[in-house]
Order: structure tokens, then sequence, then C-alpha cells
């Protein structure tokens, strides 16, 4: 009986100590891989610096630099790529064959998706690859209302309409209220209280506007449209009336305004005092002369929208349309 009791203890002893012994060479062994790992991940960085690579800190990066390195990329290429482009154009990138970048690293609007329709239209127009970018960017290199896509936050007070982004057809802001004296005409409240501002500082420099249309239903619009088709083709009243979802009417943030002493435009020295003013309290001239070709519109010097003081200021002190603007400093590329 003690002797079975004996070699009960000797085997559990046995067994124990294997037990921990595979604990052992188990840990070891992770340990040993773990350690491989690094020192595999060390060289590989070790490699990518030696070849002129800027390691990133991304958990992937040493992966998607030997990739684009098999690609054709050289390490200054890869250097520009992760210094200049967003995410989704380093996606892009690493899912397609090698091309040559060297036109666009520093272009913040660049789409990887639209690289041949850059370099066409650039070399179609004669321009800088900059200007083409963001002419691409707005559909300029197709003809307006070809391609249309239907904005998805119009109430935001820096909406884009224009001939290839439309308004819901339903879409009726739900915060207009009645310019102070002028009880027909609404616009958005964010921008009645700037409006009010505006027309007190023109009076002050001797300058007397009146708003005379506001916010336009789609239905509105669309009658307003098909009215001018009775007396001019399409492709004329494309150039003064915008399709119905395509006007800024629509939104609540675009008026028209008049000189006390016009009907329905403003005398050259109250638009001198818009171009230089309107700004300071949220308004832009919408289509300024000059920019049809990129606006799509003949110059409306009565047509002001609201898109808030800042965003106001930088347009007016870029020089650019509001089209650019907002593929420039309001888009995700």
């Amino acid at each position: 009986m003690k002797k079975d009791k004996k070699i009960l203890i000797i085997l559990l002893s046995i067994f124990l100590i294997l037990c921990v012994a595979g604990v052992t060479l188990h840990f070891t062994k992770d340990l040993f891989f773990s350690e491989k790992n690094i020192e595999t991940a060390k060289t590989e960085s070790q490699l990518l610096e030696e070849k002129g690579v800027v390691l990133v800190n991304r958990e992937t990066f040493i992966k998607e630099a030997n990739s684009l390195l098999e690609k054709g990329y050289s390490s200054e290429e890869i250097n520009n790529i992760y210094e200049y482009m967003s995410e989704k154009n380093i996606q892009s990138i690493l899912a397609n064959e090698y091309v040559d970048l060297k036109d666009f690293y520093q272009i913040s609007n660049f789409d990887f998706s639209k690289i041949d329709r850059y370099k066409a239209y650039q070399t179609l127009e004669n321009i800088e690859m900059k200007d083409a970018v963001t002419w691409v960017n707005l559909n300029l290199d197709e003809p307006f209302y070809q391609t249309v896509e239907t904005i998805e936050d119009p109430d935001a007070i820096t909406v884009l309409v224009n001939k290839s982004h439309a308004l819901p057809s339903d879409y009726v802001p739900d915060d207009l209220v009645a310019i102070p004296n002028y009880p027909s005409l609404k616009i958005k409240d964010d921008a009645a209280q700037d409006f009010e501002n505006l027309l007190a500082a023109a009076k002050l420099d001797n300058v007397y506007i009146i708003p005379y249309s506001t916010y336009r239903s789609y239905d509105y619009q669309e009658r307003l449209y098909n009215g001018y088709l009775q007396d001019d083709p399409v492709e004329v009243v494309d150039t003064y009336s915008a399709r119905p979802g395509h006007s800024e009417h629509q939104t609540g943030l675009a008026l028209d305004v008049r000189s006390s002493t016009h009907w329905s435009n403003l005398t050259d020295s109250d638009y001198e005092w818009m171009l230089n003013n309107s700004y300071k309290y949220g308004f832009i001239v919408r289509y300024p002369k000059d920019n049809s070709t990129i606006t799509g519109y003949k110059e409306e010097p009565w047509h002001i929208r609201y898109i808030g003081i800042e965003h106001a200021t930088k347009v007016h002190e870029l020089g650019i349309t509001y089209d650019e603007y907002y593929d420039l400093y309001l888009t995700e590329h």
C-alpha cells in the first residue's frame, strides 16, 4: 500500500515537472518568436531608412512602403506620398500600379481617381495643374448639368448649389423668417440678422439697398425657368437662370438686391460697395464678372449669397469664386 502511494506521488511529481517544463518551453518559444519578429521589424525599418525612406508612425507602414517600392516608387516619391497625400489617395495609390505623381504632391484637393481627367484637361486648356485639378473637381471638363449629385446636407450654411450639385425637389428650409419691412420676402434665420447689419452699414455710406427676391421653392423656380424657355433657347436660358433644384434661392441663403434708383440691379457705385463690403456681414457676390466659365452664369451684380462672415472673408481675400473655395477648403479629398 505504501509502495503504491510512493509510486503515485512520484508519478504526480513527474507530471507536474513536465507541465511546468512545457509552460516554460511554450513561454520561451513565444518569447523567442516575439523577439525574432521584433528583430525582423527592426531590420526591415533599418533597410527602409538606408534606402532613404522616412519612417511614418503607422501600423502598416513597413508593409505599405515595401509594396510601393515593389511598384517602382522611389524613396523620395514614397516620402512625398506620406507627407502630402490624403488617406483616401494613399489607399488608391496602394491599390494601383505605379503612376508618376510629381505634378500632384502639393495640390491639396487632388483626387487620385481623376488623375487622367486632370492631365487631359490641363493639356486641353493649357493651364496650371492646380487649376486643372480644381476645375475638374467642379466637373468643368464636362458640359454643365452632365454630372449631377444630390446635396446631402441642404441646411448647411456653406452648402454648394450649382450646375453639378442639386437640392432635393422637396427641400424647404425650416427656419425661414421675414425680412423686417419686407414681410413677403423670407431668408434663413442665420442670414437675417447679418443682412440687417449689411443694410444699416450701407446706409451709413449713403448706399440704399433693397431686397426684391429671396427664398424660392423648387416649383417656383421650375415655373420661372420654363417661362424663360418661351423666349430663349435652353443654352441661352442656362446662362442666366438656374434649372429647378439648382437655384441658390431654394436654400433661403440667397438674395437678389437692387439700388433704390433701379428696378432690378445695382448702380455701379453700389455694386462697388457690395464687392468691397458685403463679406464683412457674411455675404458674397455669387456670380462676379469674368467667371462664367466656372459658375456657368453671366455676371449678376444683384445676386448675393450668405456663407457666414468667416468664409465670406476668406473668399474675398482669395479673390476666387465660391465654387473654387468650396472645393479647395470645404471638401474632403
